[in-house]
């Protein structure tokens, strides 16, 4: 029985792991395109996670979802947030909050 039990730890250890690399990547991937799309630049080439919970992606499938972080800058010097909400591995909102008003794609999930 405790085998068994280490070995379902195991397999979930690596789903989780697995899913989260692919979701890292849809999401790095979107953020470079949107800032490309807004002609800005993509601070460190890199988002990270600020928090997951369990929710119900669009189909109504039970699903993790990530909220990731990210920077960007308008003009080089300056430092602005943006944020990107993954579930089931699609993004579902994406905001910059650029200082001329806030760039929204998606709608932010309830």
């Amino acid at each position: 029985m405790e085998i068994l039990l280490a070995i379902a730890t195991l397999v979930a250890g690596v789903w989780y792991w697995q899913d989260s690399l692919r979701s890292r990547e849809i999401t790095l991937s979107q953020c470079r395109r949107l800032c490309s799309q807004h002609d800005i630049q993509l601070l460190d080439q890199t988002v990270h996670v600020e928090k997951f919970r369990l929710g119900r992606d669009a189909s109504g499938k039970l699903c993790l979802r990530r909220f990731y972080a990210f920077e960007f800058s308008v003009g080089g010097v300056d430092r602005h947030f943006g944020v990107a909400v993954v579930a089931s591995g699609k993004i579902e909102y994406m905001s910059l909050l650029h200082p001329e008003g806030e760039i929204i794609e998606g709608k932010l999930p309830s």
